[in-house]
């Protein structure tokens, strides 16, 4: 829970019904592992994009600060391993940081995330900002942001199957 009561559950589940219509919508099959609130344990979210062989997994979250300090924002995107895995990060990455200027780039990072490491296609998690910053909370609160973000992502993706073909 952020800034003014917003929860992460909130912000991410917007962002990635609005991911999942655009790229629809340029053609691309989207399999979303939630699209309401339920609390689904990650192995499901897993064994789903491992059993329709996904071309790429994206996990879309929204970050807090432990101790709720409210100087702590920024953008990240994760991979767990290999070039692919590192240039879809890199590629969510760069847009997202477009579409949110000022937000502080905390970089394309190598995690050990059970998602991203338990998918057998490259697989990233993106962190779009901290509920809790100063900054970042009270962007994540307006549907304008969570657009930008929600197209930036869309654009990052796009621009990874692109270079498959």
């Amino acid at each position: 829970i952020g800034i003014g009561g917003i929860r992460e559950t909130e912000v991410v589940l917007d962002i990635s019904s609005q991911v999942a219509r655009l790229l629809q919508a340029k053609g691309v099959k989207v399999n979303l592992t939630r699209s309401s609130e339920i609390d689904l344990d990650l192995p499901p979210r897993v064994a789903m994009a491992n059993k329709i062989r996904a071309t790429a997994f994206v996990s879309i979250h929204a970050n807090a600060s432990r101790n709720v300090r409210r100087d702590v924002n920024g953008i990240e995107t994760f991979y767990f391993s290999g070039a692919k895995g590192y240039r879809l990060a890199s590629y969510i990455q760069k847009e997202l940081l477009r579409a949110s200027p000022g937000s502080p780039d905390r970089g394309v990072r190598k995690g050990r995330f059970f998602v991203i490491r338990r998918t057998v296609m490259p697989a990233v998690l993106v962190e779009a900002g901290f509920l809790t910053g100063r900054f970042d909370g009270p962007l994540l609160a307006t549907e304008r942001h969570r657009r930008n973000l929600s197209l930036a992502i869309a654009r990052g993706i796009l621009k990874y199957l692109k270079e498959l073909n």
